[in-house]
């Protein structure tokens, strides 16, 4: 939800028309940071009687021209795998087809490549490219080392994926004492929003708190732009949050 919500932020700031489907029903903390921002509905796409996927269908055909950024919640690997063909095969029925992205946010664990595996032999080809997010959290932040993710960097997934136009992302840490104060339910704001002196003042940010969202902003967008900038831009994202996290 991290990475969705980054990435929503950065595509609006930067002049685009945004929506958000929020998947995790559990901890709908994407559609909360954005629900007085951009359209947004939740929505559980893992329901048996199968409305959830319907929700989605009937939000992309109102939000046409709309890049929208859809976060699933753990264990959505079997509806992907049951859903995502009818899925897919809708979007590409649409007057002005819609493309799709799967943004995969990937920890340092063993786990994180076998399950990003199964997933690209079972739906990887509906998605036009592939990103994986390899969070800097788990390494401790450190934007210089990408060593604790050598599992990804050495497998041949790895470089399967990034000849057909994908792309590895490491994705920077947040300091904590940020985090703490920005996901205060009550006061939970748009990170762009939260980093304006007046806007985020409910926050209470201290002069070095906003300092490090700054920064952190800073790098984020520099990231996330330079990524979507290779190859076109799609209207419709999705993340996928690994279990372990």
């Amino acid at each position: 939800s991290f990475v969705a919500q980054a990435l929503a932020d950065v595509l609006a700031i930067e002049g685009g028309k945004v929506a958000v489907i929020d998947a995790d029903t559990s901890n709908p903390d994407v559609s909360r940071m954005f629900a007085d921002s951009m359209p947004s509905i939740r929505t559980d796409v893992r329901s048996e009687n199968g409305n959830g996927w319907m929700d989605v269908m009937d939000f992309v055909t109102e939000h046409a021209g709309f890049t929208i950024v859809m976060n699933t919640p753990a264990g959505i690997g079997d509806s992907m795998k049951s859903d995502m063909a009818s899925f897919a095969t809708f979007l590409s029925e649409q007057e002005t087809p819609v493309e799709m992205e799967l943004w995969w946010v990937m920890n340092i664990q063993h786990d994180s490549v076998n399950l990003l595996n199964m997933a690209y032999s079972s739906y990887g080809q509906y998605f036009s490219r592939i990103r994986v997010v390899c969070n800097l959290f788990f390494a401790n932040g450190d934007k210089s080392d990408h060593g604790p993710y050598f599992l990804w960097n050495e497998s041949p997934l790895k470089a399967n994926i990034e000849k057909k136009n994908g792309a590895t992302i490491y994705f920077p840490g947040l300091h904590g004492r940020v985090v703490k104060k920005l996901f205060d339910p009550e006061k939970i704001m748009p990170f762009s929003q939260a980093v304006d002196a007046v806007v985020g003042e409910s926050l209470d940010l201290s002069s070095s708190e906003r300092w490090k969202l700054q920064q952190w902003m800073s790098d984020v967008k520099g990231l996330f732009s330079s990524t979507l900038t290779q190859g076109s831009t799609a209207t419709s994202a999705t993340t996928e949050k690994i279990k372990s996290r």
